[in-house]
């Protein structure tokens, strides 16, 4: 089975932009239909992926989160130079975490984030890279014996990445207050209670005066795909159409 790496995409609408940010382990597919709806709506929509990503899981362990967040900076910057003043950024997990980042060192008109962590412990994400190792061996050379071999060895690899990405979770943690655009805080009801907690620590911390938080009750991590990813799309939009754009 021939395989081609997810891309970046960049779908041009008006005058209004909005960011999209992946999550760990995840893609551009995860918020291609988010963006394909917003893109109808008549929103400009670009959506990095981060350097790593689609890649074998040795290739993601080489890099972490100051290469993503230069990858998000440089997405940025892109908008930027293609004319867009005003820049609404939408985070899914560490997409969320850097989007409260873009809102802490740069000057977005507002945030949105999906199912934020408020902290996450190095065992889960470990897993979560042995399991994309094997969701990416499908489409690798090898024998069974030989891809079950890298994925054992794959266990014992320091990956150095996941505490420093537990680090950047905890320092946006600590910059919340600092944080006064308007916000979306979205949180699956199938998710871990984690998420619920986050959103209600956001809810108390955050800085700005104009916040929303809502579950949805039958969304699980993924929230832009599953049963609730219609409604929440839609009150996106509505939390859009609320924003004070100068065009």
């Amino acid at each position: 089975m021939k395989y081609k790496a997810p891309e970046s995409f960049y779908f041009q609408g008006g005058s209004k932009a909005i960011l999209l940010l992946h999550s760990f382990t995840g893609s551009t597919i995860d918020m291609r239909q988010l963006g394909k709806f917003l893109n109808r709506e008549g929103y400009t929509v670009h959506a990095p992926m981060y350097t790593g990503h689609g890649q074998k899981a040795d290739t993601l362990l080489q890099y972490g989160p100051s290469t993503w967040w230069e990858d998000v900076q440089s997405a940025y910057e892109f908008l930027e130079d293609e004319g867009y003043e005003e820049i609404v950024v939408m985070g899914l997990s560490l997409g969320a975490v850097l989007t409260l980042k873009v809102a802490h060192e740069l000057n977005p008109l507002a945030i949105v984030t999906m199912s934020l962590p408020m902290t996450r412990d190095e065992v889960t994400l470990r897993k979560r890279v042995v399991y994309y190792a094997k969701q990416h061996q499908q489409y690798e050379e090898g024998t069974d014996e030989e891809k079950e071999a890298a994925r054992q060895a794959l266990k014992a690899h320091p990956m150095e990445i996941i505490p420093a990405f537990i680090e950047m979770i905890e320092q946006q943690m600590q910059h919340i207050a600092q944080i006064e655009v308007p916000i979306y805080v979205a949180y699956g009801g199938q998710d871990d209670a984690l998420y619920e907690e986050t959103a209600n620590y956001v809810a108390e911390r955050i800085g700005s005066t104009q916040k929303v938080v809502k579950c949805y009750e039958q969304a699980g991590h993924l929230m832009t795909y599953g049963k609730d990813a219609k409604t929440m799309y839609e009150d996106f939009l509505h939390f859009l159409q609320q924003l004070h754009w100068k065009k």
